[in-house]
Parts: structure tokens; sequence; C-alpha cells
């Protein structure tokens, strides 16, 4: 058997390929002198975060700025073990991680998240920290900075006494909820923050009393503070908002303001009361609701009373009074134009009904009593308040020196000294500023309610008021 001609030569080939320094394969040299390292920050800032609660989780680049391949011999936290941050670099969770190699021309992400540990403060603190990076022999750093924040924690909490909130630290509900129980009072004081989780509310089977002041509101909102999380704007859905439930009675919120709520329905949503008492289930006196993934306040055959309150930007009806009750709304500016997240294109900003739908042809109600008195109910649809009625309960609605917005004639209300379609002329929707310009058609238009002298920014109403829950100019 002979060899064939040409596989000798191929031999020789191969063999001079492999012994060929300039053909061969082979790593990257490393750089084991000196060094250029470039970051995408020179320092991570963290917003409030809650003590023992998580953060969003950040990050920053790294750049081997070199045409060598480099080995930083150690990327670490100078808080050590004990630092409050936590950093995630090539998928390793770490606090100190050594011979980290990147490529020449390369980047690498380090991810940072903290947890703060409570403390005894009561006011927010500053934690300052850096990660080091060493490249042969010299260190860089990237500042860490986070305001931490010591609070009250409520984590599926039944309220079973009554007690009292004061305004010496947050307070943050979790997990599903918490609970006022039956005939147990929750009073809040002024100035007191309330932050709930995502999947939170506060349910009220007993009482819920708020004393907020113009100068010193209680606030409800999400519990997330790192507002880059949401695109740094208030977003609706944030939590899920107060609800009162059947054996809720004598609520009474002032100054009170309630936002990015709504996750699975309402803001505030209010169920029909067991026993009918004759007064307000909830009454609410310069209350804000604004920007609920749906209702802004939704109630079903109960008994609610609203007074310089203004309500707006919800996905849903900013007001839906459903299945009959009593109401009664003064001074109230109920308004949606949309906004980020919310998509204000067919549902108006009120609905008044007798009735609740349960299939295609039944449906279930009762009596309706509801008095508008110097409100203004607008928005960019044609229709901004439905008012519809079924059944043989009785429909007693009463528009009295209102502004709204509805194509047609209301043939279904008592209607009086009423504007309709004309622009309010609010200062600025985008900035949620709803107060009305010296021109608008609400100014002077109001009638006199000896009971409300004062509105929302705390101003005196002349003797010919404006309509809505702010004087005109």
């Amino acid at each position: 058997m002979h060899t064939r001609p040409y596989i000798l030569p191929l031999v020789f080939l191969i063999l001079a390929a492999f012994f060929n320094p300039f053909t061969s394969c082979k790593k990257d040299s490393l750089l084991t002198k000196g060094g250029d390292l470039g970051f995408s920050t020179d320092t991570l800032k963290f917003d409030t975060v809650f003590t023992t609660l998580g953060s969003v989780t950040r990050s920053f680049k790294i750049y081997n700025n070199n045409n060598k391949r480099i080995k930083m011999s150690e990327i670490k936290l100078s808080g050590g073990d004990s630092s409050y941050f936590r950093m995630n670099i090539d998928g390793t969770a770490t606090k100190n991680i050594h011979d980290v190699e990147l490529a020449p021309n390369d980047s690498l992400y380090v991810f940072v998240a903290l947890t703060v540990n409570p403390t005894a403060g009561n006011l927010p603190f500053i934690i300052e920290e850096r990660v080091m990076i060493t490249l042969n022999g010299e260190t860089s750093t990237v500042e860490l900075q986070a305001y931490g924040q010591d609070a009250h924690y409520l984590n599926d909490s039944v309220l079973t006494t009554s007690q009292t909130w004061i305004n010496d630290k947050p307070y943050v509900i979790l997990g599903p909820g918490a609970l006022i129980d039956s005939d147990k009072v929750l009073t809040i004081q002024a100035g007191c923050r309330i932050y709930v989780h995502a999947t939170a509310k506060l349910y009220i089977k007993g009482t819920l009393k708020i004393f907020g002041t113009k100068t010193d509101s209680v606030i409800f909102q999400g519990d997330r503070l790192d507002r880059d999380y949401f695109g740094y704007k208030d977003y609706p859905g944030e939590w899920g908002g107060l609800h009162f439930l059947s054996s809720s009675k004598q609520s009474n919120l002032n100054y009170t303001i309630i936002k990015n709520a709504g996750l699975y329905d309402a803001a505030v949503y209010v169920q029909p009361p067991w026993v009918n008492l004759g007064g307000p289930i909830v009454e609410m006196n310069n209350c804000t609701i604004a920007n609920s993934a749906g209702y802004g306040l939704l109630c079903f055959n109960t008994n609610v009373r609203a007074n310089n309150c203004l309500i707006h930007t919800c996905g849903l009806q900013n007001v839906a009074l459903i299945e009959g009750g009593d109401y009664e709304f003064n001074y109230c500016t109920i308004a949606t134009y949309g906004g980020t997240g919310i998509n204000h294109a067919q549902q108006p900003t009120a609905a008044v009904l007798n009735y609740r739908d349960i299939s295609l042809t039944d449906y279930v109600g009762a009596n309706l009593n509801a008095n508008f008195t110097n409100c203004i109910i607008y928005g960019p649809l044609d229709d901004e308040f439905f008012l519809n009625e079924k059944g043989n309960w009785t429909y007693n609605v009463k528009l009295e020196n209102c502004l709204y917005r509805k194509t047609n004639a209301i043939s279904n209300a008592t209607v009086l000294n009423c504007i309709a379609n004309q622009d309010p002329q609010f200062e600025d929707i985008n900035k949620w500023n709803y107060h009305v310009k010296n021109t608008s058609p609400a100014k002077g238009s109001a009638k006199s309610l000896p009971a409300y002298i004062q509105d929302l920014d705390g101003l005196v109403r002349p003797a010919a008021p404006t309509i809505g829950c702010y004087e005109a100019p």
C-alpha cells in the first residue's frame, strides 16, 4: 500500500502552523502594571429606603480602557460583611470578590441594592459607603449614597384595640394589609405619612378618624420611594387603597391625600352598610384623591359626604355611585384628563346609578339620593357625567350651581343655575394644578354655603364664591 503523495506535505503544514507564534491561538496578554479603568458614574444614589425593606437595584459599569486583558484583584464594599449594601457581579452575590478578569475594551456590570437595619432614630439618615476596585495595586472607588428611615411596620395586622398613630415616624403597611377591627377606632394625627405596599390595603371594619390640617396633611401612598422605579413619576396602582367594609361607621377624613392607589379597584371603596345609622358612613373634608389606577371614590348603596375635595386623574370614574345610596358633594372638583398609566378615552369622570348590573338582563338596586352643589365635573370627553336609572327605585339627583361637561341636556335630575360645556380653565392639568384662572366661568358662579367658608387652600370664600374646591384669584 502506497502513501498518497499529498499526505506528507499536509502534515508538515499542520505542524508548522502549530509551532508558529504568529498563527497560533493564544489568550490576550495580561496587563500587570498600571491600567486605566472607567466608570459609568462616580456616585450611585438611592432615595429613601425604609428599614428592613430592600431597595430597588441600581447598577454601574466598569470599563477596561486598555488594549490588554486586566485582572482586578478585588472588588469589595467598604463596609465589609456589615455593609448595608450588597452586590451582584457576573451572577455572583457578594460583598467582596477577587480576581475578576475583563477583556480589552470590554465592560462589566456591578449591581447594587441595600437593606437598612432598624435604628433608634426617627428622622431620615444618610448611609454612605464605597465600592472599591483594585487593579495592579491601585484602588478606584464608586460612591454609594442612600437615605434610610425607621418606621412603624404593620404586616398582615389586625388592630383589635382602638389606637392613635402619632407623627413620630412613618407607618408602613405590608402583606395583604391592615384591618381596623369592628367597633375599634384608628385615629391618625396631623402630619402622619402612611406608606402601603403594592399588594396591601387598609381595611376598615370599625372607624377611621383622620385629623390632618392644611399645613400638615395626612398622606397615603405606595411604599416605593425610589421614584426612578416608576420613571421618576407618580404612577397609578402603586398600592390597593382604603376599603370601608359593611360594618364600618362614622369615619371622618380631614385634609387627607390618597394618591397612586387603586391597584385592584378603587382608591377609596365604600361597601353597603349593614346598619343604616342615618348619617355618613364616610365623611371627607378637604381631601384629595389623585392618580388612581381604578376608581377614585367607589360607593355601593351607602352614605358618603364630600366637602372641598379634589378627585382627579383616575383610570375609571373619579366618582362612581352605584346601586343607590345617599350622597352629598359640596365644592368638589372632579376631573380627569389622562396621564401616565391613565387612558381617559371612554370612561366618564362621574357616574350616578340607582342599580348595578349582575348579568346582561338582571340588575339589583336601591333608592338613590345625590346632591351636587358648587361642583366641577369635567374632562376632555363629550360626556363626562353619566346619570342613569332602572327599576322602581327612586332616583333623586340634584345639581345646583355646578359646572359640568355633557353633550345632551340632563333630563333625569334637577338642574339649577348650572354651567354646561364651558371650559373651567384649570391652571395646568399636566402638573395636577386644578386651580382655576381668573377668567374661568366658575368664578363667582357658586352658591354661598356658610358651612364651607374656606376653600381647599384655606382661603376665605367671598360673597360670590367660585365653583369647585379652589377659589379663583
